[in-house]
């Protein structure tokens, strides 16, 4: 995928191959969003690695010349197909998962905002990466660590 960014910079997807070199070799940052809507906070099942089974937020990495609330918004798209407006950064942290998306260790450096939908979620759509959703009013203790501290952090 390639989109044109403002100030000729081009955003493009680093094909597999490198993209598996990087991973091994340094942090990948991410950008997550704790989707609100009356109340309550959307999670999503994830199908494939880090966190494959995992209740999750949606999110990923960050593109060349892309600006993390750019990111949010991208990912909210790509993930859910919603627009969203983006509200605050509440929440960094890194996490370390051993299996990554191409069977190698991750380690990710996280940005969490804020997002509450910009129109009706009835389109509500999901990508490949995950097979089911789900809307919390409150934590649950069987959620990942970072999740839990996201979600505290978006005022759950």
């Amino acid at each position: 995928m390639t989109t044109e960014f403002p100030g000729e910079i081009r955003l493009q997807h680093i094909p597999s191959e490198l993209y598996a070199q990087i991973i091994e070799h340094m942090p990948i940052p991410c950008v997550d969003v704790v989707v609100v809507h009356q109340n309550r906070g959307l999670l999503v099942n994830r199908t494939n690695y880090p966190a494959k089974g995992e209740w999750w937020l949606p999110g990923g990495r960050v593109l060349k010349g892309e600006l993390l609330v750019q990111t949010a918004k991208r990912k909210a798209r790509e993930e859910l197909g919603v627009d969203v407006l983006v509200g605050p950064l509440v929440h960094t942290e890194e996490t370390i998962f051993l299996i990554g998306p191409t069977g190698i260790p991750v380690h990710t450096v996280n940005a969490c905002f804020y997002v509450s939908p910009a129109d009706s979620l009835s389109r509500l759509s999901f990508d490949h990466q995950h097979n089911d959703f789900r809307w919390i009013e409150k934590l649950d203790d069987s959620l990942h660590p970072y999740i839990k501290r996201c979600l505290i952090a978006a005022g759950f």
